[in-house]
C-alpha cells in the first residue's frame, strides 16, 4: 500500500483582515478561440506521447529526490512524482509570463505539445489500474478567482472547486480520500490562503507472485560498513524476477510485477544511493531489464511514513519566485504567492499478492541466483504504460526506530552510506574498538549461487563460503 497527500497553497498579498463569508466569486468568461480542437489536443494519445510525459514526470522527481536529501533524523525520503506534477500543473494554468515559464521548465514540459491534455489524461487512465487519483481545489469565501481557471483545472485535472469553510473540513476529506491513513493533516488555515490545491495518489496493489507470510523472519539491513539493523524480511526461494546488473549504475536493477500494470523497481547499489540519481533513467532500464527468471528473493517488509515541507527543495530547483512575487495573474487580478507546499506518503511493503506460490521440496542439489535486498536502495512504483513513476523513494533504514548495531559479520561488505552514523554507535566503535580498518566484502564477478540442498522437510541448507555473512548480490552476466 502506498499513498500520497500533496497540498499546495496560495495566499493574497496584503491581507491583513479576516476574509469575507460570501461565496468565492468567479469572474469573466471562457475564450471560445481556445478549446481543445484549436490545439488539435482533443481525442486520445498514443503510448509515445504517454511515455513522454512519463519521462517528464520521472525527471522532476529525481530532480526532487537529489535536493531531498537523507539524514539520521529523516533517513528515508518517499514522494509521489505524479501528485506533484499534478499540482504544479494545475498552478500553471494560472500562471503567467516568466512564472509559467519557470513552472513549465520545472515540469520539463517545453517541448511536450499538448502537455495539460496528455497529462490530464492519466487521470482517467489510472482508474484501470489500482491507483485512485484525487483532486480538490479549496476557494476561500470572498475571493474572486477567474472562471477560465476553475474551468481548466476541473476539465484537465479533475479538480473540483469547493468552499473553504473550516480545517475541520478539510481534514475529514483529506482522511477519506487516504482511507483513513491521514488524519489531523492541518492544524489550521491561516486567515489570508484563498486556494488551496489538493490531490490525492492512492496505491493498494498485490503482487503477481505473493511472498509466504509463513516463511517472513527477521534479518539484517545494513546501514553501511559499520551498522546493522534488523528487519522482517520477505523471502521466496523460488521468486519469477526480471535482473539486471547495470555497469554504468554500477548496481542491481529489479522489476516486481504488480497486478493491474505496475510494477515496483528496485535499483540497489553498490556504493551510495546518491550517486546513482543523476545517471537513473527508468524508461531505459525497462527496456534493457531482461525476461524474468526464477530466483531466490530477500525482501525487507517495511511501513515507512514521511511528511515534508517543499518550498526548500522546490526553490533549489529554480522556483523560488512562487514564494515571494508570481505572476498568478491567470487565477486572479489580486496579488497573490504561494505560501507553502506540503507533501505527505506512506509506503508498506508486505507479503500480500493473487497468486500463491506453492513449493516442492527437492531433495537434489541445485543453484539458484540470489537479489537480496540488505542494504540502501531506491525505488520506484511504476505505471506500465506510460512507465511515469507514481511513487519513488530513498530508502537508508528501513527500520529508523531500531537503534543502530554494530555488524556483526568480521569483514563488513561494500556498501557506502548516505548518513553519517549515530553518534551511540560511534561511541562504541570508538571505546570498544571493534572495527578498525574492515576489509570489505568481494565477491566474484557474474552471477552469485547459494548451492543448497533441501530435504523432505522443505528446509533448506546452504553450502559454501562463510567467511561473509551479508550475501553479495549478483544476477547472470
Amino acid at each position: 500500500m502506498k499513498l500520497c497527500l500533496l497540498l499546495l497553497c496560495v495566499c493574497r498579498l496584503g491581507l491583513t483582515e479576516e476574509p469575507s463569508t460570501a461565496a468565492p466569486h468567479v469572474s469573466g468568461t471562457v475564450d471560445e478561440d481556445e478549446d481543445d480542437s484549436a490545439h488539435g489536443c482533443g481525442g486520445t494519445f498514443s503510448p509515445k506521447q504517454h511515455r513522454a510525459i512519463g519521462g517528464a514526470v520521472e525527471r522532476l522527481g529525481l530532480q526532487l529526490l537529489e535536493n531531498l536529501p537523507v539524514s539520521p533524523q529523516q533517513p528515508n525520503v518517499i514522494l509521489s512524482p505524479l501528485s506533484l506534477a499534478l499540482a504544479l500543473a494545475q498552478l500553471t494554468l494560472g500562471a503567467r509570463n516568466e512564472t509559467e515559464k519557470l513552472l513549465l521548465q520545472s515540469l520539463h514540459a517545453f517541448r511536450l505539445p499538448c502537455y495539460h491534455h496528455i497529462l490530464g489524461s492519466l487521470v482517467p487512465h489510472f482508474s484501470h489500474t489500482s491507483v485512485e487519483v484525487a483532486a480538490r481545489m479549496y476557494l476561500r469565501p470572498g475571493f474572486e478567482v477567474k472562471l477560465s481557471f476553475v474551468e481548466d483545472s476541473l476539465a484537465r485535472y479533475k479538480s473540483q472547486p469547493v468552499p473553504l469553510v473550516s480545517v475541520e473540513e478539510v481534514n475529514q476529506w483529506v482522511e477519506n480520500v487516504t482511507n483513513g491513513h491521514i488524519a489531523n493533516f492541518l492544524e489550521s488555515i491561516p486567515h489570508d490562503v484563498v486556494l488551496m490545491l489538493m490531490n490525492a495518489v492512492y496505491f493498494k496493489g498485490e503482487w503477481q507472485t505473493q511472498f509466504d507470510p509463513s516463511v517472513t523472519s527477521k534479518g539484517m539491513f545494513y546501514l553501511d560498513n559499520q551498522n546493522s539493523v534488523p528487519v522482517d524480511m520477505m523471502k521466496s526461494a523460488q521468486y519469477p524476477l526480471r535482473l539486471l546488473d547495470d555497469p554504468e549504475l554500477e548496481a542491481q536493477v529489479a522489476s516486481f510485477p504488480f497486478k493491474g500494470n505496475t510494477s515496483f523497481l528496485i535499483v540497489l547499489p553498490r556504493g551510495n544511493v546518491s550517486s546513482v540519481l543523476p545517471k537513473l533513467n527508468i524508461s531505459d532500464l525497462y527496456g534493457r531489464l531482461p525476461q524474468e527468471k526464477t530466483m531466490q528473493v530477500n525482501l525487507p517488509k517495511v511501513k515507512l511514513q514521511y511528511r515534508q515541507e517543499l518550498q526548500e527543495a522546490l526553490s533549489s530547483m529554480g522556483l523560488s519566485s512562487l514564494f515571494s512575487a508570481p505572476d498568478l495573474s491567470g487565477i486572479s487580478d489580486l496579488p497573490l504567492r504561494v505560501t507553502g507546499v506540503r507533501h505527505a506518503s506512506t509506503v508498506e511493503l508486505s507479503e500480500e499478492g493473487v497468486e500463491a506460490s506453492a513449493t516442492t521440496a527437492v531433495t537434489s542439489m541445485r543453484s539458484v541466483s540470489l537479489f537480496s535486498v540488505n542494504s540502501p536502495f531506491l525505488f520506484a512504483l511504476v505505471d506500465d504504460a506510460s512507465l511515469a513513476p507514481l511513487f519513488m523513494g530513498v530508502v537508508t533504514n528501513p527500520a529508523p526506530d531500531h537503534e543502530p548495531m554494530l555488524r556483526d559479520d568480521p569483514h563488513g561488505n561494500g556498501t557506502m552510506s548516505d548518513q553519517p552514523a549515530t553518534n551511540s554507535v560511534r561511541k562504541r566503535h570508538t571505546d570498544g574498538g571493534l572495527c578498525s580498518s574492515r576489509r570489505p566484502c568481494s565477491a566474484p564477478s557474474g552471477e552469485k549461487h547459494v548451492n543448497e540442498l533441501q530435504g523432505s522437510d522443505g528446509q533448506e541448507k546452504t553450502q559454501g563460503d562463510d567467511s561473509c555473512l551479508k550475501p553479495d548480490n549478483a544476477v547472470a552476466a
